[in-house]
C-alpha cells in the first residue's frame, strides 16, 4: 500500500475538500472524491491498491449521513503531520476517519461506514 498515497472522500462538500486537498498538495498526497454511486465498491478498489480491481457494482443504498474520509498509504509520521496541518488550517473535523488496513481493506466503502457510524456513536455515548 505504501507509495499510492491518498485520501479518499466521502460525502464532503466542495468548499472542505478544496481546504483538505489544499493540505495534501504540499505532502504528495491525492485526494479522491468518491460518490455515492461507487459506495459498493471495495476499499482497496476505491483505493487504487493493486488486487483490487473495480467491480463496476453500482450501490443503491441510502447516501451516508455523516462525511468520511480514508488515508490510503501514509506512514505513520506522515499521517502526523497531515493531521497537524489539518488542524492548523483550521479545517472542522471529519468524524469517520480510517486508514486502510488488512482487515478492511476488501470492505465496501458502505460496509466500513456502518462499522465507523456503530465505533463513533459507542465512543460518543460512553
Amino acid at each position: 500500500m505504501s507509495g499510492n498515497k491518498k485520501i479518499l472522500l466521502f460525502n464532503i462538500n466542495a468548499g472542505k475538500a478544496a481546504l483538505i486537498k489544499s493540505v495534501c498538495g504540499g505532502m504528495g498526497i491525492q485526494t479522491v472524491t468518491i460518490y455515492k454511486n461507487q459506495y459498493g465498491e471495495k476499499i482497496g478498489a476505491l483505493a487504487g491498491i493493486k488486487g483490487f480491481p473495480p467491480s463496476m457494482a453500482v450501490y443503491g443504498g441510502e447516501d451516508f449521513a455523516a462525511e468520511m474520509m480514508i488515508l490510503c498509504g501514509l506512514t505513520s509520521k506522515e499521517l502526523d503531520e497531515f493531521l497537524e496541518k489539518y488542524r492548523d488550517a483550521k479545517i472542522p473535523p471529519v468524524g469517520l476517519k480510517a486508514t486502510v488496513t488488512p482487515h478492511n481493506i476488501s470492505w465496501s466503502a458502505a460496509e466500513l461506514y456502518r462499522e465507523l457510524t456503530q465505533e463513533h456513536n459507542f465512543f460518543r455515548n460512553r
